[in-house]
């Protein structure tokens, strides 16, 4: 193979003639040559074909260069361990020499063939070879062309798989080289081809291990007692293991930073009086005796084992028991000057090995764009490789293992292993290290993994609250820290504990303390979801701060700050602190363009139930009712600003005036209107049901409901719906109903028996139409006699409401007749409605009206005969709800 440079001002540019032989035709490889180069112009087609005849026709010499320095266009050499390169510009084509490298400086990639051949030497070479090629490979304008050299490619590649475990700076070499292919996408498949991505996690997994061993080892040298057997002697056998197993795998890789000092006597206080140095030995006392014995048998252990090719630890027999034998391990002077020269040689080592980490981890990461490769990671367990690797002390290790498992958290199985490894409880110490950047990519890691309710409860477990607060003021880590800190939020359990920190008071502060028109989106999310708690609530009022928000609220009519001020509204203790504000909330109802700010506006108000607010002048005051009624049309206004109007509706009715102010207007007409449009939407139907009841609570506006309106038959509709709170709601309202009419009454009563014996009458029914006989509602022509309204259809509801032993029974029967029309009613979700009034006040305050006086014979014989309409029990019911 021969190769070809194009030259340039500023480039080269290097074409390799693979095809060229003794059989060869120069003029059409040069035609090739310049059709495929775009640099070479069709003019130059005959020097570039003389280069190739001269390239064809070349002699080798083992020693000489052979140059022609006749000719100012054409230079050449020739050398014995590689095929010159041939030069060719825009004006002319020359050969020129290659030197033989001798270091770093002169690295080539013309010199590669030399450099693998470095690989098939002995070990120090293939380190050299490895480290040429990792220079020529950081170069990225030569990363194609090695690419193409597969015998380099498959020589590093076999040295890897086979003599990986036998240096550290061969392993790295070679990973650092093929991480300089993983940079770039197109040059993955050739990691994938030669499998160094496996390799890598074989490397990562061994040497992981092998720390783990020497740490471990070194421990059971600092606290033999703690860590000993039950047994003295098997303790003396475990700690003489664990020492000659440490020296083994020190000796496994053993760099010249940690190669002990030979001199290691301590040296006398005092010399001998005689010349004779060496009868001084029979006076030396028997500690620096052994101390003299130790050293050198150490040295000798660390400096002279034997390394094997396939594991790579000493099997120098003698020399251990040698050291054995010379340790006194009674004396703690020599034991922990031993423990700390081993501890110094361990963080050489690590030291050396993270290098290794990090570039194998690298390379992984890069991988890692391509999601079927992640996913054969993490079945190799690549997780837990990176957890463990937490533990180190190099930061930019750690910078690179907490990025990869920011990119592997966003995976649910990852995230899964990530909490098992119990990952929770080593980030603390990296966002709590001082490194911005770490900390920085510390906390996005916990921001993902914190969307998992069960790490957010380890978090909290954890003590991460108080910290995570420490951030709100930093302002390189505020919006990560906020956004961990609403997660934590989300639980209602967590919420309390945010009043045991600052978090609450700064983040209040931030928001009134902002010179924006918008305040920060995770901020003003975390204040929502904190004024839910009473405490949390308490707090935030504190001092003027409920007057600068309202201030800032309707300044710039932040629906999100007004939003806050609702979930404070809910909290009774806080309610009368919004009367000074309630004339502005109504004013902005009718001004306002913002929907979603006037639907939170409308919430507040609706929150508010004071006995000292006078609703009807707010009414009248700023004319809400023609805006009320222009709201309730159906279709008119968003859902949620409907619904808002209807239970601010039910707040204002609970006053008398209100609520003949809502009669005189018509304003029930439109609710019942709008029943009609709403009938699958089961929190309207239930506030406008419970504004029924409020009214139907005064006696003033109760005839009105009962004869004026239809609100008794949609009552009695909605008296069997599978909403619990609904029903509810429709069974007290017809109590209210029975007990001031009685026709009502003795309908209401018959519509709950007929109810409760459908199943039996539909029974019958179909029985008379089989022996066809004479229809059973013909027989009682005359007696319980509905009106038309009254449909037969009601007759298919199974259910008898508010009896708990009948329900249950109805249910049953429901299910084993899957033709009952009671099924086909639409479900309703459970809803947050809270009943606020006691049935007492309601009995006494309807006891003494003359319909009741004209039917209490009536109204005592029903509530003998139906559970449901008994008093007392309903007054338990109420309280227990």
């Amino acid at each position: 193979m021969t190769a070809a440079m194009i030259s340039l001002p500023n480039c080269q540019k290097i074409i390799r003639l693979r095809s060229l032989n003794a059989k060869t035709d120069p003029a059409t490889l040069a035609r090739e040559v310049v059709d495929k180069c775009d640099l070479i112009h069709k003019s130059q087609l005959a020097d570039v074909e003389q280069i190739i005849f001269y390239l064809k026709n070349r002699k080798d010499n083992a020693g000489a260069d052979i140059a022609d320095n006749n000719s100012q266009h054409h230079r050449s050499a020739v050398s014995a361990k590689r095929t010159p390169a041939t030069k060719v510009n825009s004006n002319s084509a020359a050969l020129s020499p290659a030197k033989t490298p001798a270091s770093n400086a002169d690295v080539s990639i013309n010199n590669i063939d030399e450099y693998v051949e470095l690989l098939y030497e002995d070990l120090s070479e293939r380190i050299r070879g490895s480290a040429m090629i990792l220079q020529v490979a950081r170069n990225p304008d030569n990363l194609e062309e090695l690419e193409k050299n597969e015998a380099c490619l498959s020589a590093l590649s076999r040295v890897l798989r086979e003599d990986w475990r036998k240096s550290l700076d061969l392993s790295t070499n070679i990973i650092y080289i093929f991480f300089c292919f993983s940079t770039y996408t197109k040059f993955h498949p050739v990691i994938v081809q030669y499998k160094i991505g496996s390799l890598c996690m074989d490397v990562i997994d061994y040497e992981l291990r092998r720390y783990e061993t020497m740490r471990n080892e070194l421990d059971v040298r600092k606290n033999p007692v703690t860590s000993a057997p039950l047994s003295a002697k098997s303790s003396k056998e475990k700690l003489n293991r664990s020492t000659d197993d440490f020296l083994d795998i020190m000796n496994e890789e053993k760099p010249k930073e940690m190669e002990p000092p030979r001199r290691r006597i301590p040296e006398l206080k005092q010399r001998p009086k005689s010349g004779n140095w060496s009868s001084f030995h029979g006076s030396m006392s028997s500690s620096l005796m052994k101390s003299q014995v130790l050293n050198s048998s150490y040295h000798e252990a660390l400096s002279n084992g034997a390394v094997t090719p396939d594991s790579g630890i000493s099997t120098n027999g003698d020399m251990k028991a040698t050291s054995n034998e010379a340790l006194d391990r009674n004396d703690p002077k020599v034991k922990k000057e031993e423990i700390d020269r081993l501890n110094k040689q361990l963080k050489v080592f690590a030291k050396k090995q993270e290098q290794l980490l990090r570039v194998a981890f690298y390379l992984l990461l890069n991988m890692a764009e391509n999601i079927k490769l992640e996913e054969k990671m993490r079945r190799k367990h690549i997780v837990k490789m990176l957890v463990k690797t937490l533990d180190r002390q190099n930061i930019d290790l750690l910078m690179l293992v907490t990025t990869f498992l920011k990119k592997l958290s966003i995976v649910r199985d990852n995230k899964d292993d990530m909490g098992e490894f119990n990952i929770i409880a080593k980030l603390p110490r990296l966002f709590q290290s001082g490194h911005t950047d770490l900390a920085q990519v510390t906390l996005k890691l916990v921001f993902n993994l914190s969307f998992d309710g069960v790490l957010r409860r380890k978090m909290v477990g954890a003590g991460y609250l108080p910290k995570l607060v420490m951030f709100i003021n930093d302002e390189k880590h505020h919006g990560i820290a906020m956004k961990i800190l609403y997660h934590m939020s989300l639980d209602d359990w967590v919420k309390g504990l945010f009043t045991h920190t600052e978090c609450v008071q700064m983040a209040t502060d931030a928001i009134v303390l902002n010179l924006n028109s918008k305040v920060d989106l995770d901020l003003i999310s975390l204040c929502i979801n904190l004024s839910l708690n009473k405490r949390n609530a308490q707090i935030m009022v504190e001092g003027n701060r409920l007057h600068d928000l309202m201030d800032r609220a309707f300044k710039y009519q932040d629906s999100l700050l007004m939003k806050l001020l609702r979930n404070l509204s809910q909290h009774e203790m806080l309610q009368p602190k919004f009367i000074d504000y309630v004339g502005d909330l109504a004013r902005i109802l009718t001004i306002c363009e913002d929907e979603s700010f006037v639907v939170e506006c409308l919430g507040i108000l609706g929150n508010l139930s004071l006995a000292d607010l006078d609703y009807s002048q707010i009414l009248q005051n700023f004319q809400l009712i023609p805006w009320i009624r222009d709201v309730l049309v159906p279709g008119a206004k968003l859902d949620d600003m409907v619904l808002d109007t209807i239970v601010y509706l039910g707040t204002c009715a609970h006053d008398e005036l209100c609520a003949l102010l809502f009669c005189r207007a018509k304003v029930v007409l439109s609710l019942i209107e709008l029943l009609k449009a709403k009938q699958e939407d089961d929190e309207i139907v239930l506030q406008i049901i419970f504004v029924f009841q409020q009214i139907l609570r005064h006696e003033s506006t109760r005839e009105y409901m009962i004869k004026e309106t239809e609100s008794p038959a949609y009552l009695i509709d909605l008296m069997h719906d599978k909403n619990a709170e609904i029903r509810k709601v429709c069974d007290y309202c017809l109590d209210i109903i029975a007990m001031s009419d009685t026709e009502w009454a003795k309908r209401i009563k018959l519509e709950k028996f007929r109810n409760h014996n459908s199943q039996w009458l539909c029974m019958v029914e179909s029985q008379q139409d089989q022996d066809n006989e004479q229809d059973y509602a013909d027989n009682d022509e005359n007696e319980n006699e509905l009106d038309t309204y009254l449909r037969n259809d009601y007759l298919d509801n199974c259910d008898l409401y508010n009896s708990a032993n009948t329900n249950k029974e109805s249910e049953d029967n429901e299910s084993n007749n899957p033709a009952s029309p009671a099924l086909s009613t639409y479900s309703r979700p459970v809803s947050s409605y809270r009943r606020s009034e006691d049935l007492d006040d309601l009995f006494n305050m309807t006891s003494s009206s003359k319909s009741q006086t004209s039917s209490q014979g009536d109204s005592n014989y029903m509530f003998k005969s139906n559970k449901s309409l008994d008093v007392e029990g309903l007054h338990e019911e109420l309280l227990m709800a």
